[in-house]
């Protein structure tokens, strides 16, 4: 059973979805909350095996709130399920401990694969998220050489 903790802020989203996880073998909905302040207390209270956060949150952010849960939680996978598809929204929420990156267009058959991929170790995106993170990493070039000012001693004891 995969006991899942949703947090998105439309209510016919998040009943829909609540609905989609409920209704479907081997997975739960243990909670669904409209901001992450709201999914801390329930997330304390009954710890899931994954949570589905939408990052477009009223108050705390879902980016902010991924940073928040790794702290507390570091091994909780966390996945952003959200319609935000730009550079630096992918960017920021992976690196604040985001797990996987799904858009709200994902086929609901693929969000439960991807629910169980996560609490298996994946790390599930959307094929146009995917795509942006491998040429986010093929345009980072690492400098040839690294020029910092350290005396010969610095330098000996690196």
């Amino acid at each position: 059973m995969v006991n899942v903790i949703l947090i998105e802020d439309q209510r016919d989203v998040r009943e829909g979805l609540a609905v989609l996880i409920n209704g479907s073998p081997g997975f739960r909905c243990v909670a669904s909350s409209r901001t992450m302040e709201e999914a801390f207390g329930a997330i304390d209270a009954q710890p899931p095996d994954v949570v589905l956060t939408d990052i477009g949150l009223p108050g705390m952010s879902g980016i902010e709130g991924i940073r928040i849960l790794k702290e507390r939680y570091p091994n909780l996978p966390v996945v952003a399920l959200t319609v935000y598809d730009d550079d630096e929204d992918i960017f920021d929420a992976l690196c604040a401990g985001a797990c996987g990156y799904l858009l709200k267009n994902v086929p609901p058959a693929r969000l439960l694969e991807s629910l169980q991929e996560v609490v298996a170790g994946g790390a599930p995106m959307s094929p146009e998220i995917a795509r942006r993170v491998v040429n986010l990493f093929r345009e980072f070039k690492t400098p040839e050489r690294a020029s910092h000012s350290l005396t010969q001693q610095e330098a000996q004891l690196l």
